[in-house]
């Protein structure tokens, strides 16, 4: 391969970067090393190429001057003789697959399939931040025996002392004398290490102001 085609190589293999990326965006897959990331990402723009290209040329005339396109094996071997209107149709194939490959495993339908396999794409590692993505409010329990409750605006994954960070907005404290949860007057947010939480409750769209008496005895 003619070295001075390296950085069009690697834009046309910016796809499967692209692909990956979305999916993980939107989806729950486990965290990949750098390594495996882009080796998914390498093989990924490989597949999209050897889809892509063969059926753009299947409809598009060859370009003006040309009798006929380089085949594919011709293209992997010098991608400057691709045309910048299939570089366009990979990144556009690239963003839907991404989405569509996400959503699929936000909805549990691409891990079921995987796990018939025998492959695990479930997340592992990474519960917190998976977690508190689509949470709303929570409950939290601490080790001196607080209860907060509130929206976790801010987490952090990093699991060094002391431990992956939470911070809550719209914070309210449970009162074991008055049994209900209390504003806290003057805080706009507060800050919980991981060191601090004994137990992290996410709660169900009901406004957890109608939960039953019995859910508050529990509390206490």
């Amino acid at each position: 391969m003619n070295l001075s085609g390296l950085p069009i190589v690697l834009f046309l293999l910016l796809p499967g970067f692209l692909t990956i990326n979305v999916a993980f965006l939107i989806g729950n897959f486990r965290r990949l090393s750098a390594f495996h990331g882009s080796a998914w990402s390498l093989l990924t723009s490989l597949v999209l190429i050897a889809s892509a290209y063969p059926a753009y040329i299947s409809l598009a005339n060859p370009p003006p001057g040309q009798g006929h396109w380089p085949s594919l094996s011709q293209v992997l071997v010098d991608p400057s003789l691709v045309p910048g209107s299939v570089w366009f149709l990979l990144y556009v194939v690239a963003l839907f697959v991404g989405v569509l490959v996400g959503v699929a495993d936000r909805i549990g339908y691409l891990q079921g399939i995987s796990l018939k396999l025998g492959i695990d794409l479930r997340k592992r590692g990474d519960i917190w931040s998976s977690q508190f993505r689509d949470a709303g409010d929570v409950q939290v329990y601490l080790k001196d025996g607080t209860l907060l409750s509130g929206w976790p605006e801010y987490y952090s994954a990093d699991r060094s002392q002391p431990g992956p960070e939470l911070y809550l907005t719209n914070a309210r404290i449970w009162s074991i004398e008055t049994t209900e949860w209390l504003d806290i007057k003057g805080v706009r947010g507060i800050l919980l290490h991981g060191d601090e939480i004994t137990r992290v409750e996410f709660l169900s769209a009901l406004d957890e102001e109608d939960r039953d008496e019995s859910d508050k005895e529990t509390v206490r």
